[in-house]
């Protein structure tokens, strides 16, 4: 009993560790406090577990001692039991890495890039050449440097072979000079050439030639150097007579696009191509050890321990890096600086947003918070190595990699038809929900505030996705899939390359043959990535997918199906929302269409939905609009069973129909009873009254945005003038005009928003005018009725105050105004640059509005703006400087702006 009480306790204390030199702490007479055994009984208990070959002993003084097996999981399988001292273990381990395993990402997004770097290398007689390509800042030239290091400690080349690098970019402008570089040249050979040189081809023999920003080779060069790959000779410059060989290999690296930028005949002498992703394209450990390595190393440059506080890292970790690795080492670096000059005479540095000052602060300060790494203080020492930090939740690592290794298993079983996709989908929920039961540890989430918060934000969310799809996800399931989503970060599993495209493909398996667990993974992703900003990977989709099976949720499934189908916004989904709750049951699905949908894309629609649904017990689709009762004809050949298609959809005909759906009427009586019982009588009166002057205000991106610009308007009239101002849909406005109730009631005098309806003969205003407006002539067309000089002046004070840029911005959008103002005017910047084109206030100001109104859409997956210009011709170029000016903000608020988009960009800065 009391060897069993000291193996579990030393278990405990190497599941604990964090650096190999913290072994030091587990001694016998700690374990015996701990215990409150005797020391010396507690030693022999040590060494009959030593001779049982179940710890690993150092012999220091006093000796330390951790659990073989723990420590083979969290660290290496060591070679022996016993070690001379924790410097003997520590080298042991170096010898065993090679190069590329102290890389960040080496076991994840780089993997399969090394496998190739390696493969490449060893290839008789002097490897094959291999091109790197990549943006600026995601270490290319370090990867280079680490593959001469691996050939080295491989024996592949000699000790001192040399690796010689040659920056292509520098003789962009001579390429005469750059070829005399590479190939060399003889005396004479030009002026100035006064003997004979060798070229780097020459000098790199017998080792490695690194040619960076290999795009500005002209089209010579690159046709001397795949004349070299293929033969292995060239020619200095003006020695047309004498023929040289080299043994060298080659080593390219671009930040171009490698099939615009080279010759054909180029590419096809470089077999091995590598992309080394974006440091925010990486995965999340990778991200967290490159903020790890670069406090380490600025420690190590002063010399002193750095403590950081957990509110730096996370902003770090959430931080946008647009020059990858470069810029992350350049901000903590100037964190450190900052730090360090204002506390000179302190041995230990304390990096927190009370010591970082006021310009890294405004920077850290925009970032949103999302994933958190840590929640203490880190401390950085200068005789820390990476690897130290690399134990991160390991056992729940192993059980993440060997649950995606059974994925694998089941995919290869249904490919070779040894199961079927039945099969496939109750092997892929048992064994996630065996997962899932060994992540949930009850003290750790009984402890851990941050997983406590986090458990609460996902239990948000499935009570929405509950009163909207009408499931019920139990609480031990929430705690499960909330834990995973806290945990999902540190899984450092190396499941990329081919493996990853496996998985890719049974998740698609998997999606195509799940109905409602299906609608609630996606609804759930959706949500994850607009509430927490949490980038879900294939893996993470593939587990959540099949947990939510594993949990057999039941689906009010009626024999008869009903969808919805209507233009607009959320038409569609606004009655099927409604009815489905009055009726208590989700009867009803719905597909909002944009106004520009097709009758055939409608029907590709259901097409789809004929593949998830089972309809061939019947299938009632309620439509908006006459042109839609051709599906049947169209769907004939299709319909798995009797389809109903019903006009004029209203949510009282929803109801109607949801009720008698269950019921268990037959089709065809739903077909009679609709006509029999919808058939409304209308009589409409007008009061006569005198028309009050009225305002109307209306916005493209919805009603809730107009009736924002409502109430700005509002705060700047006078209470005393009688003039209405009343929001209206735009595209209401835009198909109804004059045959507005409003127009009816009131004397609207003009209207103001972002795009203009063309009511004719009332003016239309935009809100970039009335930001920009600097005299009374905007004012006089909104209020022809106020002729007094000094109420004018008042409401033009008012509208100054109330309708700056920042003020719009925020009633008419969810966004951070201050994050939102930031990037469009990096936009603008940038786009003024590239196409020196100078842009008026009055266009930027539109852009201000337009593009966070399009920022906003598109995070709430709300349809794109469908724009067709008057004249597309001759737009390639500008719309493609339009597209380029944007992807920061693409990629910082992760959306995708369309073609549609970007046209009616370009008319507000091109046509205006």
């Amino acid at each position: 009993m009391g060897k069993e009480l000291v193996k579990q306790e030393l278990i405990t204390e190497t599941n604990n560790l964090e650096r190999l030199i913290d072994i030091r702490t587990i001694t016998a007479n700690q374990i015996a406090i701990k215990l409150q055994l005797s020391r010396n009984t507690v030693s022999q208990y040590l060494n009959e577990l030593l001779k049982q070959q179940q710890v690993i002993q150092i012999k220091s003084r006093p000796a330390n001692f951790v659990d073989l097996n723990t420590f083979s999981t969290h660290f290496f399988q060591p070679q022996k039991l016993i070690y001379t001292s924790i410097e003997e273990l520590q080298a042991e381990q170096q010898q065993r890495n090679t190069v590329f395993d102290e890389l960040i990402g080496s076991q994840q997004s780089l993997k399969d890039g090394i496998d190739r770097i390696t493969t490449a290398m060893s290839y008789p007689p002097t490897g094959l050449p291999l091109i790197l390509s990549g943006n600026s800042g995601v270490g290319k030239s370090f990867l280079a440097k680490l593959t001469h290091q691996y050939c080295i400690q491989e024996q592949i080349i000699a000790p001192d072979a040399p690796f010689i690098t040659l920056n292509c970019a520098q003789y962009f402008h001579n390429p005469e000079l750059l070829s005399s570089y590479l190939f060399g040249y003889a005396k004479g050979s030009f002026t100035g050439a006064t003997a004979d040189s060798k070229g780097m081809l020459e000098s790199a023999n017998g080792g490695i030639l690194f040619l960076d920003e290999c795009h500005r080779l002209n089209a010579e060069s690159q046709e001397k150097l795949f004349s070299f790959m293929d033969t292995g000779a060239f020619q200095r410059m003006g020695e047309g007579n004498i023929t040289r060989h080299s043994k060298v290999r080659l080593i390219f690296a671009t930040t171009e696009n490698l099939q615009k930028n080279f010759l054909r005949t180029f590419l096809r002498r470089i077999p091995i191509a590598i992309t080394v992703p974006n440091l925010n394209d990486r995965s999340p450990l990778e991200l967290k050890l490159h903020i790890y390595h670069a406090f380490i190393n600025e420690s190590k440059r002063i010399n002193q321990p750095i403590q950081v506080s957990p509110w730096v890292i996370n902003r770090l970790y959430n931080y946008h890096y647009k020059n990858n690795v470069g810029e992350l080492k350049s901000m903590v670096q100037i964190l450190c600086a900052r730090v360090f000059s204002q506390h000179l005479m302190q041995t230990n540095l304390h990096v927190s947003s009370e010591t970082i000052g006021s310009s890294a602060l405004t920077d850290l300060l925009t970032v949103n918070e999302q994933e958190l790494i840590t929640q203490t203080p880190i401390t950085f020492h200068p005789d820390d190595a990476l690897a130290d930090y690399l134990k991160t939740s390991p056992s729940n690592t192993n059980r993440m990699d060997g649950l995606l290794t059974k994925f694998l298993q089941i995919g290869d079983a249904l490919e070779s038809q040894t199961i079927d996709v039945n099969e496939m989908k109750r092997h892929l929920a048992r064994e996630t929900s065996a997962f899932m039961e060994a992540l949930i540890h009850p003290e750790e989430h009984f402890q851990d505030e941050a997983l406590k918060y986090m458990t609460a934000t996902i239990q948000k969310l499935f009570d929405y996705l509950n009163t909207s799809l009408f499931v019920k996800i139990k609480g031990n399931a929430v705690i499960a899939i909330a834990t995973f989503m806290y945990h999902k970060h540190n899984f450092n599993t190396a499941f990329n390359g081919a493996k990853s495209t496996r998985l890719t493909a049974l998740l698609k398996i998997l999606k195509d043959n799940t109905n409602i667990e299906y609608q609630l993974f996606q609804s759930f992703v959706n949500l994850v990535k607009t509430k927490l900003d949490f980038k879900m990977e294939v893996s993470d989709q593939l587990v959540l997918l099949s947990y939510l099976l594993s949990l057999e949720i039941e689906d009010s499934n009626n024999e008869q199906h009903a969808i919805i189908l209507a233009h607009g916004f959320s038409t569609a989904s606004s009655i099927a929302d409604v009815a489905n709750r009055f009726l208590n049951h989700k009867i009803f699905d719905a597909f909002d269409m944009p106004l520009s949908t097709s009758v055939n894309q409608v029907k590709e629609f259901l097409l789809h939905y004929f593949q998830r649904q089972d309809c061939h017990n019947g299938l009632v689709i309620l439509v908006d609009m006459g042109s839609l009762m051709s599906l049947p004809k169209l769907l004939k050949s299709a319909i798995p069973g009797p389809t109903l298609v019903l006009n004029n959809v209203s949510t009282q005909e929803a109801i109607f129909v949801g009720e008698m759906i269950q019921k268990k009427v037959t089709i065809d009586s739903i077909g009679r009873q609709i006509s029999q019982n919808l058939l409304p009588d209308y009589e409409l009166t007008y009061p006569i009254i005198k028309k009050s002057p009225m305002i109307i205000t209306t916005c493209h991106t919805g009603i809730g945005s107009a009736k924002q610009i409502k109430k700005l308007l509002l705060n700047s009239i006078p209470k005393q003038l009688d003039y209405k101002i009343e929001a209206v849909d735009y595209n209401y406005l835009k198909k109804y005009g004059k045959h507005n109730l409003l127009f009816n009631q009131y004397s609207v005098k003009a209207i103001i928003g972002t795009n203009n309806p063309e009511i004719a003969d009332i003016p239309f205003i935009s809100l970039e005018q009335l930001v920009s407006s600097t005299d009374q002539t905007i004012l006089k067309q909104l209020f022809p009725t106020v002729t007094d000089k000094t109420i004018l002046a008042v409401i033009n004070s008012q509208l100054i105050q109330n309708l700056s840029i920042e003020r719009l911005l925020s009633a008419i959008t969810i966004l951070d105004v201050k994050k939102v103002i930031h990037s469009v005017s990096e936009m603008i910047g940038q786009l003024e640059e590239v196409t020196n084109h100078h842009l008026t206030n009055n266009q930027q100001a539109t852009l201000y509005v337009h593009i966070s109104s399009l920022i906003e859409r598109l995070i709430r997956n709300e349809p794109p703006l469908v724009y067709t210009p008057t004249n597309p011709e001759n737009r390639l170029q500008g719309l493609q400087q339009i597209k380029r000016s944007l992807n920061d903000i693409e990629t910082g608020y992760g959306v995708t702006i369309g073609q549609g988009e970007l046209n009616y960009l370009y008319d507000i800065i091109f046509d205006a």
